[in-house]
């Protein structure tokens, strides 16, 4: 061991040398039990605390105090402790059960990460499929299609961000990928809905304005005057018998009899006679109007 220079006020080298000698002298039998006892009481510190961290399954901290206990038991001297070899063979049996604790702690994260995907994505899944069902396939809105979409957005984005999922667990990566697969016939769903509502939206809405503005021309009681109110209802009625062809050409929308605001309900291609009729005779009053304000005009004249 190393000397240590012991402070001393004393004259004379008969003196020093006894001090010199007693502070580097060797450790007594009772100075190397004494520090293989705290030794072994720091090494059992380290053993219980790789033990609760076992129970807890945490490895990282675990592996830490086993070193620890590790390099207290290569200690010097610890042999002469009554426990060391009991210490040791705790220390080999916690040693072991670090791989399990390892892929315990895992297969607890692994769990815990599926837990938590499911957890997302069920009621996501669950309000798109609602939203869905109450697309009314007669008598669509932009509104309800845009809150079905949003909804269905909502469980594939869900879905999505737990791919790093599917290579982990095989039973939950088959029912992730159901679940995209009913959210794929979503989007199906919301199409049509879109093409309905563009049908209702669209050919339907300029029908109806086409027989309003019909019906307030005819009100006036000049006949002449009746001009511009026939043109409008023309125009709207044409753009209706025009536009309602594209919608029976779309298998979204062909066969089906939509919810009109008047009458009973019809298909595109019923609409589009529908519209031509009406067509007809809104093109007969405004020749009438148009002879009478050209008569009317020679009058003038």
């Amino acid at each position: 061991m190393r000397c240590r220079v012991l402070p001393s006020t004393v004259r004379g080298a008969l003196l020093v040398v006894p001090l010199l000698l007693t502070a580097c002298g060797p450790k007594t039998m009772d100075a190397r039990l004494r520090d293989a006892e705290r030794t072994a009481d720091k090494a059992s510190t380290a053993l219980d605390d790789a033990a609760r961290h076992a129970e807890a399954l945490e490895p990282g901290a675990m592996e830490r105090s086993l070193d620890e206990a590790k390099r207290l038991l290569l200690t010097k001297d610890l042999e002469l402790h009554p426990e060391a070899q009991m210490h040791l063979d705790r220390y080999k049996e916690l040693a072991a059960k670090l791989p399990v604790v390892k892929a315990s702690r895992e297969k607890r994260d692994l769990d815990q990460r599926l837990e938590a995907a499911r957890d997302a994505i069920v009621p996501r899944s669950r309000a798109a499929a609602d939203a869905l069902e109450q697309l009314p396939a007669a008598n669509p809105s932009t509104a309800q299609c845009d809150d079905a979409e949003a909804k269905v957005n909502e469980a594939r984005k869900a879905i999505d961000g737990s791919q790093e999922l599917f290579t982990k667990d095989a039973d939950f990566a088959s029912w992730a990928k159901s679940q995209r697969s009913k959210n794929e016939k979503g989007l199906d769903a919301i199409a049509r809905c879109r093409r309905g509502a563009a049908f209702l939206e669209g050919p339907v809405a300029a029908w109806t304005k086409g027989l309003a503005a019909h019906a307030e021309a005819k009100k006036v009681k000049d006949v002449a005057a009746r001009v511009p109110g026939l043109s409008d209802a023309r125009t709207e009625l044409s753009r209706c018998a025009k536009d309602a062809k594209s919608f029976e050409a779309d298998q979204a929308t062909a066969a089906t009899a939509f919810v009109m605001p008047r009458g009973k309900a019809q298909t595109p291609a019923q609409l589009r006679t529908t519209c031509e009729k009406a067509l007809k005779k809104a093109d007969a009053d405004l020749q009438k109007a148009g002879a009478a304000a050209k008569k009317a005009a020679k009058k003038k004249k």
